[in-house]
């Protein structure tokens, strides 16, 4: 038999499990009501920065988010991806603004070179080597990559035997001594470079030999060139911490 204490204590006991379950309920039907107004809230506005080779046309068609469509079940991951596969962008976020308003934060690739895609036609890349152009009717002002396999399509990269030129294209924009003004592979295979001496007009024909210790070739291209007075010579750095100056021919 129970006495007043237990009963009491057992009172208490289904009390507690029912105000458990019903604040869990109460909890339940929040989030429900969350998830439905979420679903239900219609895009209104889709803003894009960044924006400057790419139009505004080809970012809305890869974006694929239009007026209309729910916030909550929005691909945000999907439109980053389409975005990302246009030749010219590098990266982008695509992000809610509640209630009604997503933002497409796009981050461009930045011109490094240009390469052959077939005899007489160059295109733009950038220093990773993916293709941003179709072949150029006036041709810029930056390094020319050459003696590697033709240039693919927009939005491909350069094949694997570019690496190396890529490399030392890159080691080079840290020498303020010179700058690149043309990479190629000679007919051995090995890296040639045709470099401006800065500040001034000297244009000199470097060899670098194989694809190895770029860092330390661009380097002592670095430290010579700035002494160097006539460029009727080859300079040989392809034993780094051994440059030597060369007849050319």
């Amino acid at each position: 038999m129970m006495s007043r204490g237990d009963t009491k204590s057992a009172d208490q006991q289904r009390r507690h499990r029912w105000l458990t379950v019903t604040a869990l309920v109460a909890v339940a039907a929040a989030v429900a009501t969350i998830l439905l107004a979420a679903g239900t809230f219609e895009t209104d506005r889709i803003h894009f920065s960044g924006l400057h080779r790419v139009s505004y046309d080809e970012a809305y068609e890869a974006a694929g988010i239009r007026p209309g469509d729910f916030m909550g079940t929005l691909d945000t991951g999907g439109a980053e991806r389409s975005l990302e596969s246009l030749p010219w962008v590098a990266d982008a976020r695509v992000r809610r603004r509640w209630p009604a308003t997503v933002e497409v934060d796009v981050v461009e690739r930045t011109p490094a070179a240009v390469a052959l895609a077939a005899p007489g036609s160059w295109v733009l890349l950038d220093i990773e080597g993916r293709i941003l152009t179709s072949p150029l009717t006036v041709v810029p002002e930056l390094p020319r990559l050459s003696g590697i396999a033709a240039a693919p399509e927009p939005g491909a990269f350069l094949a694997s035997d570019a690496n190396a030129l890529l490399a030392a294209l890159s080691a080079a924009h840290g020498q303020p001594e010179f700058e690149v003004a043309a990479l190629w592979r000679d007919r051995r295979g090995d890296l040639r470079a045709r470099v401006r001496q800065q500040p001034g007009d000297l244009v000199l024909e470097v060899a670098l030999g194989d694809d190895s210790a770029i860092g330390a070739k661009t380097a002592a291209i670095a430290a010579v060139i700035g002494e160097m007075t006539a460029s009727d010579a080859i300079l040989d750095v392809s034993v780094p911490h051994l440059p030597v100056l060369r007849p050319s021919g």
